[in-house]
């Protein structure tokens, strides 16, 4: 590796401890070496994306109940979205939250501007999408929090 520039990236200490545990189960050798196969990850997956490609997709979304008017502005959510929605299913988290999982489809742009409608909502604490292509097995992850 002649071509190599440095940069320096600052983490939490719990961050850092968390990402070392991880790559050291994966056999990384060194962090440069984990750092480089994400930022490669993440660019392929940014450059096959086609916003316009036809797509059917789960999301999963964190509630937490105790906001004020959550459920009534995640449920017009689903309702505003109703031409890609397909189902959801809700399992209670604990006496506070809930997670739903929801499936969509249609055009993968109009599966993001869904997760991030819901995900701007307060009292959403995550959501994520994973979607397929049909036909092609390809598989999108777009995590978005709070």
């Amino acid at each position: 590796m002649d071509n190599v520039t440095r940069i320096g990236v600052s983490l939490e200490p719990e961050l850092l401890d968390s990402f070392d545990k991880a790559i050291s189960k994966k056999g990384y050798v060194s962090r440069s070496e984990a750092i480089r196969d994400l930022v490669r990850d993440s660019l392929s997956e940014n450059a096959w994306k086609n916003d316009e490609e036809e797509v059917i997709g789960v999301m999963i979304v964190l509630i937490d109940l105790g906001v004020t008017n959550v459920l009534d502005k995640v449920e017009a959510n689903y309702r505003e979205h109703a031409s890609i929605f397909s189902s959801v299913s809700s399992v209670p988290v604990d006496e506070n939250s809930k997670m739903d999982i929801v499936v969509a489809s249609g055009k993968l742009v109009r599966l993001r501007e869904f997760v991030a409608d819901l995900t701007s909502i307060k009292g959403v604490l995550r959501g994520k999408l994973v979607s397929i292509t049909p036909g092609k097995c390809n598989i999108h992850q777009i995590g978005l929090r709070k």
